[in-house]
């Protein structure tokens, strides 16, 4: 793998680096509080530890170095920090990930609150900060309501059905970083291979209008192109052509990615960021997916992104590149995150790799007026924060009508469907959207199908026409392609959730996978390769996403265990993946 320019281990913003951060994991002051009267008691101020937590990872998890799966719906974190406020600089906080309702204290001044478990949270301790030692107090609200996204974080005291231990709090990195007065807060990148151009569109807090944005390209330490314009109403747009000696498109692991610096100059100071692109276009064409002008057949892995120890965290960054690694080295091309926005590193080692990302929200599983406002906001905030990875070639809205069961009759619900899947192509024209990923569906770019028959011959049979693949019930199944109202129009056919077949000498107690447990390794490789060749085998499917990576708590059927030890050599499921077996 060929790390870019801007690539620092564990920089937890990969798409817009610039020097000047700390990172906040590890030790902090940890409160549970269990009547929620912390902030009434002057938490926010500071408080008497009941432990300490390792952050970044949640309380439930044993990672945390607490390891208590009991629900509190109130938490506090308290860390002391020395700082060196400077003239002119800003100081900015930055959590990664948290669940659910966050607010943010330093010295007992208010600086903050924010909702959402899935997207990077900012705020601004300038004012709060002196110099000296400071006491940064966040304060954590969560709950197991369903009309948060959940994704599969259970809303009960025990695990069920597919659904899982819950994250409250902090689960990603905290980091403290210091700008300048006026500073690049944001950066959207869209390259065109049609056009052989790439177009920056940056966004820049304090500057004055005349300030001058400064942008250039570069491949493998070559500048392949530059320009510069002006800041007007707090932006500016700058389109760079690259010659065509030098260019060269991003593909499935052939991950050729070029270099970008930005600086933004208002009066005598600069600001200087870093980041990277992929020259590549997802376009859909005649029912199928293309990849810079040509057909890609996708075969992809369902990836839930859980860990043993440490829940949805993953311990290193080191461990989200080796599941892309073992993945790519069993065959696959690619995963489908699945109920999970994942830790942004994660997107970086899949461009680097070159290895395809479909983006999903977790879902939520109940409807509401403010669950439907909140949702569509943090689904927005979700692709804009994600929209510059090359890796990512679809957007999952929601799955199996989780959350919006009555999509398939009642029109107010479609409405709410349609409104998602258009708040997403308003702002990102350039890929593909699943509405509802599985069945189903309304406004859809591709049509997906979950299907879990342990027979290759049924699965065949099932979806071996177009007229089948669209019916309004499948085979063997209570489903259908499309909600009322809604129909095929000659979009791609992908088999999106398939095989999760289960191995029995790991299913005991509770422990389920889909259909009768394997009894040994040749068993599960001849019912592995059935279902595979049982979708390859129909020239109009554009591809599949097998269920799944690991096994997840009481979960069997993954390709390898909880620990990511393969249960088949990858070397022989490769084999499978390519037909070769």
């Amino acid at each position: 793998m060929k790390h870019t320019l801007s690539y620092i281990p564990d920089y937890p913003r990969p798409q817009l680096v610039r020097d000047g951060w700390t990172n906040l994991n590890g030790e902090w002051d940890f409160a549970f509080d269990r009547d929620g009267a912390g902030e009434r008691r002057g938490y926010c101020r500071g408080f008497a530890p009941q432990c300490k937590i390792t952050v970044p990872f949640a309380y439930e998890t044993p990672a945390s170095g607490i390891g208590d799966p009991a629900l509190c719906e109130n938490v506090w974190y308290m860390k002391k920090l020395a700082l060196s406020p400077e003239r002119g600089k800003r100081l900015l906080l930055h959590i990664e990930g948290c669940d659910y309702a966050t607010r943010v204290w330093l010295n007992g001044k208010d600086c903050g609150a924010a909702e959402g478990c899935c997207h990077r949270l900012t705020f601004e301790l300038t004012a709060a900060a002196t110099a000296g030692d400071n006491v940064l107090v966040i304060g954590v609200k969560d709950s197991y309501s369903k009309a948060q996204p959940r994704g599969k974080q259970r809303w009960q005291s025990d695990d069920h059905g597919c659904w899982y231990l819950d994250a409250t709090g902090i689960y990603k990195t905290v980091w403290l970083e210091t700008v300048n007065a006026a500073y690049i807060d944001g950066v959207r990148i869209t390259p065109s291979v049609t056009s052989r151009s790439v177009a920056f569109e940056a966004t820049a807090v304090g500057a004055r209008d005349g300030a001058v944005l400064f942008v250039a390209v570069g491949y493998g330490g070559k500048r392949v192109a530059a320009a510069e314009g002006v800041i007007a109403d707090g932006a500016c747009r700058l389109t760079l052509e690259i010659p065509e000696r030098d260019l060269r498109l991003w593909n499935v692991g052939a991950a050729e990615l070029y270099d970008a610096e930005l600086a933004l100059t208002d009066g005598n100071a600069t600001d200087a960021v870093k980041s990277y692109f992929g020259m590549r276009e997802i376009k859909i064409d005649g029912g199928r997916v293309l990849l810079n002008g040509k057909p890609l057949y996708q075969k992809l892995v369902l990836d839930q992104g859980y860990w043993r120890n440490s829940g949805l965290t993953a311990e290193s960054g080191d461990a989200l590149d080796a599941d892309i690694a073992l993945m790519t080295e069993m065959g696959f091309n690619g995963c489908r995150k699945h109920e999970k926005v994942e830790d942004e590193r994660f997107m970086y080692y899949a461009d680097a790799r070159g290895y395809l990302v479909w983006c999903e929200m977790p879902s939520l599983f109940e409807l509401t007026d403010k669950s439907k406002a909140a949702f569509r906001a943090e689904w927005a905030a979700v692709v804009r924060q994600m929209y510059n990875h090359p890796c990512i070639v679809c957007w999952v809205c929601f799955n199996e009508s989780w959350g919006i069961e009555a999509v398939k009759t009642d029109k107010s619900v479609q409405d709410f469907v349609n409104a998602v899947y258009r708040d997403v192509k308003s702002y990102d024209g350039t890929r593909p959207v699943i509405t509802n990923d599985g069945w189903e569906h309304t406004l859809s770019d591709i049509l997906t199908i979950h299907h879990y028959t342990q027979d290759g011959g049924v699965l065949h049979d099932a979806f071996d026409s177009v007229e089948k693949c669209v019916a309004e019930q499948y085979a063997a199944h209570d489903r259908g392609a499309y909600a009322d109202g809604y129909g095929y129009h000659g979009q791609p056919i992908i088999i999106s959730e398939f095989g999760g077949t289960a191995f029995v000498r790991d299913a005991v107690g509770a422990s389920w996978g889909y259909g009768d447990g394997v009894k040994d390794d040749d068993e599960y490789a001849a019912r592995l390769a059935a279902l595979v060749r049982a979708i390859d085998s129909v020239p109009f499917i554009s591809g599949y996403c097998y269920t799944q990576l690991s096994d997840v708590y009481h979960e069997v059927n993954g390709l390898t265990d909880f620990d990511r030890t393969p249960k088949l050599a990858p070397s022989r499921i490769r084999a499978i993946i390519d037909g070769k077996e």
